[in-house]
């Protein structure tokens, strides 16, 4: 298949994970049955998973993908994928790993530092947070995909300082360290 006929698969297979997810599924379960071994099909179906509100049945498609052929990008969906769950310690983990790999990329994508500040700022640790949040390219600006912290680096390190104070409150009212 040439370049622009993968591109337009691609492409009709996640417009039908939008529109029929079930449909996607059943597709990609057929992909997985016929090649087991390849992570890519397991990749694709925590999608499917994710727009069937399964995280769960999407995490372990995602340590599939791991425990056949680690890399960056799956390390970084599994994180959101843990992140999403509240698995906060898991997705640092995951983001840790990830920026192991190719610590350039990472700093280069900014996304996985915005996921990993979140993380830390929601488990109540505020220099961490800032300190993800201070690797930000100076210029950058995020609308707050998923949950995470909106605008530039200022206005991103004070929701961080937010979510961080919250965070360090407990359920009666008692600020922890």
């Amino acid at each position: 298949m040439s370049e622009s006929g993968e591109h337009k698969r691609i492409q009709d297979e996640h417009d039908l994970c939008r529109r029929n997810p079930q449909n996607y599924l059943d597709i990609i379960n057929r992909r997985i049955e016929a090649n087991p071994a390849d992570p890519q099909g397991y990749f694709d179906r925590h999608y499917g998973w994710m727009r069937m509100h399964e995280p769960h049945k999407a995490l372990a498609d995602l340590s599939k993908v791991i425990e056949l052929q680690p890399d960056q990008i799956a390390f970084l969906v599994r994180g959101r994928v843990n992140r999403h769950l509240g698995d906060y310690e898991n997705a640092l983990a995951d983001f840790s790993r990830g920026e192991a790999m190719e610590p350039e990329q990472w700093r280069n994508d900014a996304m996985g530092l915005l996921y990993q500040a979140d993380c830390y700022a929601r488990l109540g640790n505020e220099p961490d947070a800032l300190a993800c949040c201070a690797r930000l390219p100076d210029n950058f600006w995020t609308p707050g995909p998923r949950g995470a912290p909106a605008g530039g680096k200022t206005e991103i390190a004070n929701e961080l300082r937010r979510i961080a104070a919250a965070a360090r409150i407990n359920s009666d009212g008692h600020t922890r360290n």
